[in-house]
Protein backbone atom coordinates (compact mmCIF):
# COMPACT_ATOMS: atom_id res chain seq x y z
CA UNK A 1 0.00 0.00 0.00
CA UNK A 2 2.34 2.75 1.33
CA UNK A 3 5.38 1.42 -0.62
CA UNK A 4 3.79 0.94 -3.93
CA UNK A 5 2.48 4.57 -3.50
CA UNK A 6 5.75 6.59 -2.66
CA UNK A 7 8.79 4.54 -3.06
CA UNK A 8 11.49 5.25 -5.10
CA UNK A 9 14.64 2.80 -5.66
CA UNK A 10 11.82 0.03 -6.25
CA UNK A 11 14.19 -2.00 -8.67
CA UNK A 12 17.09 -2.20 -5.55
CA UNK A 13 15.04 -2.14 -2.54
CA UNK A 14 11.71 -4.01 -1.58
CA UNK A 15 9.80 -3.31 1.41
CA UNK A 16 10.31 -5.98 3.86
CA UNK A 17 9.65 -5.47 6.91
CA UNK A 18 11.59 -6.40 10.29
CA UNK A 19 8.89 -7.03 12.80
CA UNK A 20 11.09 -8.15 15.52
CA UNK A 21 12.71 -4.48 15.46
CA UNK A 22 9.21 -3.14 15.72
CA UNK A 23 8.13 -5.04 18.33
CA UNK A 24 11.49 -4.48 20.51
CA UNK A 25 10.82 -0.81 20.04
CA UNK A 26 7.40 -0.89 20.64
CA UNK A 27 8.51 -2.59 23.87
CA UNK A 28 10.38 0.54 24.59
CA UNK A 29 7.79 2.57 24.53
CA UNK A 30 9.30 4.16 21.31
CA UNK A 31 7.29 3.03 18.42
CA UNK A 32 4.08 5.20 18.46
CA UNK A 33 1.25 4.01 15.70
CA UNK A 34 -2.03 5.52 14.92
CA UNK A 35 -4.42 4.09 12.39
CA UNK A 36 -7.42 5.34 10.63
CA UNK A 37 -10.34 3.26 9.74
CA UNK A 38 -13.51 3.84 7.91
CA UNK A 39 -16.66 1.78 8.46
CA UNK A 40 -13.71 -1.05 10.38
CA UNK A 41 -11.20 -1.18 7.15
CA UNK A 42 -8.01 0.20 7.67
CA UNK A 43 -7.56 3.14 5.52
CA UNK A 44 -4.36 5.23 7.24
CA UNK A 45 -1.43 4.42 9.18
CA UNK A 46 0.74 6.94 10.94
CA UNK A 47 3.88 5.01 12.29
CA UNK A 48 6.66 7.51 14.37
CA UNK A 49 9.09 6.97 17.15
CA UNK A 50 9.29 9.13 20.49
CA UNK A 51 12.71 9.36 21.40
CA UNK A 52 14.86 11.86 23.72
CA UNK A 53 16.90 14.05 21.29
CA UNK A 54 20.57 13.90 22.48
CA UNK A 55 20.72 17.35 20.98
CA UNK A 56 18.34 19.13 23.02
CA UNK A 57 19.00 17.26 26.54
CA UNK A 58 16.14 17.74 29.08
CA UNK A 59 13.66 19.07 26.76
CA UNK A 60 11.32 16.53 26.17
CA UNK A 61 10.13 14.07 23.62
CA UNK A 62 10.46 14.56 20.00
CA UNK A 63 8.00 12.46 17.68
CA UNK A 64 9.98 11.32 14.43
CA UNK A 65 8.06 10.23 11.14
CA UNK A 66 8.80 6.75 9.84
CA UNK A 67 5.75 6.52 7.71
CA UNK A 68 2.07 7.99 7.23
CA UNK A 69 -0.38 6.84 4.38
CA UNK A 70 -3.99 7.30 3.80
CA UNK A 71 -5.74 5.50 0.98
CA UNK A 72 -6.77 7.76 -1.66
CA UNK A 73 -10.40 7.32 -1.16
CA UNK A 74 -9.30 9.34 2.27
CA UNK A 75 -7.19 11.94 0.75
CA UNK A 76 -10.13 14.78 0.01
CA UNK A 77 -12.15 17.41 1.54
CA UNK A 78 -10.33 17.74 5.40
CA UNK A 79 -9.44 13.90 6.20
CA UNK A 80 -6.06 14.45 6.47
CA UNK A 81 -6.04 17.61 8.09
CA UNK A 82 -8.48 15.71 10.88
CA UNK A 83 -6.01 12.82 10.84
CA UNK A 84 -2.66 14.86 11.42
CA UNK A 85 -4.49 16.60 13.92
CA UNK A 86 -5.22 13.57 15.80
CA UNK A 87 -1.97 12.49 15.32
CA UNK A 88 -0.34 15.86 16.83
CA UNK A 89 -2.68 15.35 20.18
CA UNK A 90 -1.79 12.16 20.86
CA UNK A 91 2.21 13.07 20.70
CA UNK A 92 1.03 15.93 22.76
CA UNK A 93 -0.83 13.63 25.38
CA UNK A 94 2.89 11.50 25.40
CA UNK A 95 5.10 14.24 26.48
CA UNK A 96 6.29 15.32 22.84
CA UNK A 97 7.25 18.57 22.73
CA UNK A 98 8.27 18.84 18.58
CA UNK A 99 7.96 16.80 16.06
CA UNK A 100 9.82 16.06 12.58
CA UNK A 101 8.01 14.51 9.29
CA UNK A 102 8.86 14.35 5.83
CA UNK A 103 7.43 13.87 2.13
CA UNK A 104 7.92 12.80 -1.01
CA UNK A 105 8.66 15.24 -3.84
CA UNK A 106 6.42 13.30 -6.14
CA UNK A 107 4.30 13.71 -3.72
CA UNK A 108 3.98 17.25 -2.26
CA UNK A 109 2.37 17.89 1.26
CA UNK A 110 2.96 21.31 1.39
CA UNK A 111 0.12 23.38 1.34
CA UNK A 112 -1.26 20.43 4.59
CA UNK A 113 1.77 21.02 6.34
CA UNK A 114 2.02 24.79 6.01
CA UNK A 115 -2.24 24.73 6.52
CA UNK A 116 -1.83 22.73 9.83
CA UNK A 117 1.12 25.32 11.66
CA UNK A 118 4.54 22.93 10.48
CA UNK A 119 7.40 24.80 8.99
CA UNK A 120 9.75 23.52 6.50
CA UNK A 121 12.91 23.52 8.22
CA UNK A 122 15.78 20.82 6.26
CA UNK A 123 15.55 19.70 2.67
CA UNK A 124 16.44 15.27 2.03
CA UNK A 125 18.54 14.01 -0.38
CA UNK A 126 18.95 10.61 -0.56
CA UNK A 127 21.30 8.67 -2.55
CA UNK A 128 21.98 4.81 -3.53
CA UNK A 129 25.46 3.78 -2.40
Amino acid sequence: MLWEDVAIDKDRFKAKIDERIYKELEAKGVLHLVTARKEGKLVGIYLAFLVLNPHYAGQGFMAFTDAYYLAPECRKGNIGMRFFSFVEKAWKAKGCVKAYTSHKIHRDRSALMKELGWRAQDVMYTKCL
